[in-house]
């Protein structure tokens, strides 16, 4: 039973260190995310293209830098547990009343 929870509580400590890792791997890539776009957008304002005109490498671009942020964000809310749902009884509430008569009512 001993060997049984310790095994259980190294088991939540490797996880949760882990977890640690993932939240600062994350907060890292959106750093260098964040980086990307703003050369990014400085690039593209220092081009003078026309919105209607803009590149296609240029559309694919910002497409790639905004499905990474997605994907970051999912992996940092799932790391900070932000998408746990916790279930919620909605059934209705039932009272019994136990001693009743029909003769009674």
């Amino acid at each position: 039973m001993k060997k049984s929870q310790n095994k259980n509580e190294d088991s939540k400590v490797k996880k949760f260190e882990v977890n640690q890792k993932h939240i600062v791997f994350y907060d890292k890539t959106l750093s260098v995310l964040e980086f990307i776009l703003d050369e990014f957008s400085r690039e593209l304002t220092r081009a003078d293209v026309e919105f209607l005109e803009m590149p296609k490498n240029a559309v694919s671009t910002l497409d790639f830098i905004i499905s990474s942020i997605g994907k970051i964000q999912k992996g940092q809310r799932l790391a900070l547990g932000l998408d746990v749902e916790e279930y919620e009884d909605t059934a209705p509430v039932i009272n019994i009343i136990e001693g009743l008569s029909e003769d009674k009512i």
